[in-house]
């Protein structure tokens, strides 16, 4: 399965203190229904619902989470091992990819996640 990338609907904005409005990571426009990939490889250290809403977490080896929000189902579960693009979940109209370092959130667009310069994006899992 070779992943399709999306359109960013809202990029990072780093909000100017712990309270303060900003998008901690990006959105990206998506189809209902289709299979979520994986935006970085490692293990599935959360997968649930909050308010409704599908949220699945990913931590690197090196310890960096990546969170996928936004979904509408969840096709992974805690412990679970992922690689980039592996079935996570299905989308809404809305994905949203977050990265935290040492607990800081950072533009997923910027960051080095792995060893190389891997990027985490959302990732369409195309048939």
């Amino acid at each position: 399965m070779l992943p399709t990338h999306l359109a960013v609907v809202d990029g990072f904005r780093a909000p100017a203190c712990v309270w303060c409005p900003g998008n901690r990571g990006i959105e990206y426009a998506s189809e209902p229904g289709q299979p979520v990939g994986a935006a970085a490889r490692g293990v599935v250290t959360f997968a649930g619902h909050v308010a409704g809403v599908a949220h699945v977490v990913v931590r690197t080896a090196r310890g960096v989470l990546v969170t996928h929000s936004g979904m509408d189902a969840i096709a992974v579960r805690v412990g679970q091992h992922v690689g980039v693009g592996a079935p996570v979940g299905e989308a809404r109209e809305t994905l949203y990819i977050g990265v935290r370092v040492g607990g800081a959130y950072v533009d997923p667009d910027r960051c080095s996640v792995a060893s190389g310069r891997l990027r985490p994006r959302a990732a369409l899992v195309s048939g």
